[in-house]
């Protein structure tokens, strides 16, 4: 949004309602369907990320529940214990900056993988080298925003028991009125909360209509809700998407994108999310991470959109990580919303001022008093 737009929308916005929506330009989002001409993506992989102390990153990795798959001398690749090979590829920054370079994400078969590799702006690689192998899309987005569509990795073949580094004994949840754990305990010790896959990612764009429509106008995202000003109806700043599988359901967002407000002349990535199993893992794995001398960015708490109970961290670079769990789930048949923009939790700590910087203030702090 221009400076000089922002200035008369701050006018404007003094105005009784029907008139400030008379006279603003008409900036919701229009409406996005799936078809088949668009290229069909199954599930996010794995990100990429630049970090200045690569030693350091695989220190907080560690605590915040990654397993090490495999590493050379510029690159280690972290897993969860999904089928995903990797879900995090931390590289040593050639230039001592952290850089976000995107999130790649797994084509549904070989033919919408194809499909990717024509698209104008695409970029068709090997990553044979890789754990798991396979094949990379890479399309080049404004401010490194990339964008990668891989397929033909050797998935993982999952324990069939979920992995724990904290679960002891655990069974059903004793409620008021029905009591199924009988006659035994719920016993749990300190670790770190263990990753099953990545989750979810999101833009701050000052781009915003023209981002959305590329990634809405090639690929299957589809809106699961759609936020909008507060003070106008017709100007829509946020769309969390999800991937739209038919009557198979997904995550009620994989991707999210917000449009930047007028000083922001960059895209960012707001932050990355990883799901894990669940609440006691999230709680056991925030202490952990506290205990450990890590950055506590915002939670334990639960969103009201996806309702995943959240937690916030940077990692050693001040890029915003979260851990997730119980998020909602959604399909074809799953009406998209549409409202204002307003609380972001249900219940947990105040949203901290800083949280929509790309680094939280408060860490950045925290480095020039160490």
């Amino acid at each position: 949004m221009p400076l000089t737009l922002q200035i008369i929308l701050s006018v404007v916005s003094m105005l009784p309602k029907p008139i400030r929506n008379t006279i603003t330009p008409d900036m919701r989002i229009p409406p996005i369907a799936n078809n088949p001409s668009k290229v069909q993506l199954a599930r996010p992989a794995h990100i990429y990320v630049d970090h200045p102390d690569l030693d350091e990153f695989a220190k907080f990795a560690a605590d915040f529940g990654f397993i090490e798959e495999a590493r050379t001398e510029e690159t280690i690749y972290f897993r969860g214990y999904g089928k995903d090979p990797y879900v995090y590829v931390a590289c040593k920054s050639k230039d001592g900056k952290p850089r976000f370079r995107g999130a790649a994400f797994v084509a549904a078969s070989r033919e919408e993988f194809d499909k990717a590799a024509k698209l104008e702006g695409a970029r068709l690689g090997s990553i044979a080298y890789t754990p798991g192998g396979g094949e990379i899309v890479t399309f080049n987005r404004p401010d490194e925003t990339y964008f990668h569509v891989v397929f033909g990795q050797n998935e993982r073949k999952p324990d069939p028991q979920e992995p724990t580094a904290t679960h002891e004994e655990q069974g059903p949840f004793n409620r008021p009125f029905e009591k199924p754990r009988q006659g035994k305990f719920q016993r749990y010790h300190p670790g770190p909360a263990l990753v099953h896959k990545l989750g979810h990612y999101g833009y701050v764009i000052p781009d915003f209509d023209n981002e959305l429509a590329w990634y809405t106008g090639h690929f299957n995202f589809v809106p699961s809700d759609i936020l909008h000003h507060w003070d106008f109806d017709n100007i829509d700043v946020m769309a969390f998407l999800h991937l739209d599988l038919g009557d198979n359901f997904s995550d009620h967002h994989c991707f999210f994108l917000q449009r930047a407000e007028p000083h922001i002349k960059k895209a960012f990535c707001h932050h990355t999310s990883f799901e894990v199993a669940d609440f006691d893992t999230q709680l056991l794995g925030h202490d952990w991470l506290a205990k450990k001398g890590w950055h506590s960015v915002w939670g334990v708490g639960r969103h009201v959109l996806g309702s995943q109970i959240f937690d916030y961290w940077a990692d050693p670079s001040g890029f915003k990580i979260e851990h997730y769990a119980d998020g909602d789930v959604v399909n074809c048949r799953t009406p998209s919303t549409r409202e204002v923009v307003g609380p972001f939790s249900v219940w947990g700590p105040e949203i901290p001022k800083d949280f929509g910087d790309k680094i939280p203030r408060a860490f950045l702090n925290r480095l020039a008093e160490e």
